[in-house]
This record gives C-alpha cells, sequence and structure tokens, in this order.
C-alpha cells in the first residue's frame, strides 16, 4: 500500500514538471539585439595640417575627386579654394592647371603651372610641372620655347636625382623638335619654289594671251 501511493506522487511529480516545461520555454526573455556599430568619428581638423587635415588639403582632396569624377568645373573650383587657403603651396597649383587643360583653358594651365614653379613643393612635383610645362608648349608648336622646357627639366633632373623623372624623355622630345623644325624649313623652301613657279606660270599665260590677242 505504501509502494503504491509513493508511485502515485512519483506519477504526480513527473506530470506537473512535463506540463510545466513549455511554458517556462514560453517564458524565457528573447535575446537582446546587437548594438549598432558606432558612427565613423569625422575626420580631425587642423588648420596647420599637424594633428588633423588642414581647410587647404581638405579643397585639395575635394578637387581630386571631382576630376576623377570627371566633374572638372568642380575640380577647378576646388583648387582654387585650395590655393586661397594656402597660396604657398605648390600642389593646388599644380593640379589646377591639370584641371584647366582638362576643360581645355591651356592659357590658364600654363599661368597655374608657372606660378607653380615658385611655391613649396617636394622635387619629384618640381618635376612634374615642368614636365607639363614642356609638354604643354610643345602642344602649343612653340618650338623653341618647348625645346628649352625640355632641356630646364632635364637639367632638374640632373641636379635632383630623388625627384625620379624621365631624362630619357627630354633628350628623345628635343630630337623630335628638332626634326619637326627642319621638316617646316624645307617644306617652307619647297612651299616659296610652289609658289614662285605658279606666279611664273600665271605671267607666261598673261603674255601668251596678249600675243593671241595681236595676232588676231
Amino acid at each position: 500500500m505504501q509502494d503504491r501511493s509513493l508511485a502515485a506522487i512519483a506519477s504526480l511529480a513527473l506530470a506537473v514538471v512535463v506540463s510545466a516545461s513549455p511554458a517556462a520555454a514560453q517564458q524565457t526573455p528573447p535575446a537582446a539585439p546587437e548594438a549598432a556599430p558606432a558612427a565613423a568619428a569625422p575626420p580631425r581638423k587642423d588648420p596647420s595640417g599637424h594633428t588633423g587635415i588642414s581647410p587647404y588639403t581638405e579643397q585639395v582632396l575635394k578637387g581630386n575627386a571631382s576630376f576623377v569624377a570627371r566633374d572638372i568645373p568642380g575640380a577647378i573650383a576646388a583648387f582654387q579654394e585650395a590655393i586661397k587657403q594656402d597660396p604657398s603651396k605648390m600642389l593646388g597649383f599644380y593640379r589646377l592647371g591639370e584641371a584647366m587643360l582638362e576643360s581645355g583653358n591651356a592659357a590658364e594651365a600654363e599661368t597655374a603651372w608657372t606660378t607653380a614653379l615658385g611655391k613649396k613643393g617636394s622635387e619629384e612635383l618640381q618635376a612634374k610641372v615642368l614636365f607639363c610645362l614642356a609638354d604643354l608648349r610643345e602642344r602649343q608648336k612653340n618650338w623653341q620655347a618647348a625645346r628649352e622646357a625640355w632641356g630646364a627639366y632635364a637639367a632638374y633632373l640632373t641636379s635632383n636625382p630623388k625627384a625620379g623623372g624621365y631624362p630619357a624623355t627630354a633628350t628623345e622630345r628635343q630630337k623630335q623638335i628638332d626634326r619637326r623644325v627642319k621638316d617646316e624649313k624645307d617644306y617652307a623652301t619647297v612651299k616659296e619654289r610652289i609658289v614662285q613657279r605658279e606666279a611664273e606660270r600665271q605671267k607666261e599665260a598673261e603674255e601668251n594671251a596678249k600675243k593671241d590677242k595681236l595676232n588676231r
């Protein structure tokens, strides 16, 4: 009799546990959602550019992004603003010259690069400016000025080995210019002969016409 009572009590306890388990599972609180990633901190700004980005650098980077996106007017405006922020640095003038040339304004590009030569910049950047000027004057077919500019570029590379650059290019461009000048001189001589011969033919035709008129 006692064994039956104990068995009944055990069965009742098991039933209570089984029936309570689903309820307990349902009452388990949901996992907390993952915390959202913290927003990236804005770049630190410093007018002097020592401990953060300076307004000058910020405008140069803005201009570079616009140039890559083919927004040339936007690039020009940004580089001009960079120059206003710090007119002593070469980079702003160099990049402005590139944007001006891309816009088709070769005269303004030349002005920007010529101005850049008197500003502060690395040897490598100085070499790039000299290269751009020599190439521009060659495009303008200003042969003498182009030849001198390539010579200045080559001389700078020789005096400043750390500038890198392409001295062989300067030598080759000077040779090409010399050949072009010679071809133009030769063509001018041939053209002069053609003009002279055409004038002689015209004069001969007029004289023959006069003779024909007299013989009628």
